[in-house]
């Protein structure tokens, strides 16, 4: 197994027991590093997510659901137009909840970021700028250059789009950055879930995604990714 092999493997099982898998760890010491900050990430996170419930929780979703619906139905008294609106219901019941209209793009990310790849939030290694292109010219996009300082690539899917799931160290921790291909939004929002904030933005072939624990580093990395994927082309 080789160090690219195992930061897959690490990824997706952090604990694993497969022998080769221990025996690289045993041999690498930049990746039985990386191994023991994912174990301390996901320790961490853990931690974090085990946070009782507000008591009014239930409450809350109910509020924002009758707010909403009151809405929608101004919308339609004006005649604004069709609106496709889904039936709500809301079910609380600890930490959990379902809501029945389409999830949000940025808790769709945010879920996403938090799944199987949360331990790429702990990379600090520099991959390769042929990797970052290599993802981009899976999803059609051709980079006229690549920004620095990216610990983590991949292809992914996000909710019905394909993305390529990046992470960008930072000094206030670090910015997971995800490039929806063909996703045409027209307008930047910022969001918040879980205890995250995010921001997407619409550019080039698609829309960017950023996330983290810092709103003011996004600035400087939507910049960043700005120059870089205007100068991009469709392949």
């Amino acid at each position: 197994m080789n160090c690219l092999e195992f930061r897959r493997e690490l990824n997706i099982h952090p604990q694993s027991n497969a022998a080769d898998f221990v025996a690289h760890a045993r041999e690498c010491p930049r990746c039985a590093q990386a191994q023991a900050d994912a174990l301390a990430f996901e320790g961490s996170l853990g931690r974090a997510l085990a946070i009782p419930p507000p008591s009014n929780l239930a409450e809350s979703i109910l509020l924002a659901q009758a707010t909403e619906q009151r809405r929608d139905r101004l919308r339609w008294r004006r005649g604004a137009g069709w609106l496709a609106v889904a039936a709500t219901a809301v079910l609380a019941v600890g930490m959990g909840w379902r809501a029945t209209r389409t999830q949000p793009l940025g808790d769709a990310a945010i879920a996403h970021m938090l799944g199987d790849e949360a331990p790429a939030l702990a990379l600090t290694a520099p991959v390769t700028d042929a990797a970052v292109r290599t993802a981009f010219t899976q999803r059609g996009v051709e980079l006229a250059q690549v920004p620095a300082d990216i610990s983590y690539v991949q292809c992914c899917p996000v909710g019905k789009f394909k993305s390529v799931h990046m992470v960008m160290p930072r000094a206030n921790g670090p910015v997971t950055v995800m490039y929806l291909v063909d996703d045409h939004d027209s307008r930047a929002s910022d969001f918040a879930h879980a205890g995250w904030v995010g921001r997407s933005v619409p550019m080039a072939h698609g829309t960017l995604v950023l996330i983290g624990h810092d709103a003011s580093q996004f600035d400087q990395v939507q910049h960043t990714w700005q120059v870089a994927l205007q100068a991009s082309t469709r392949i």
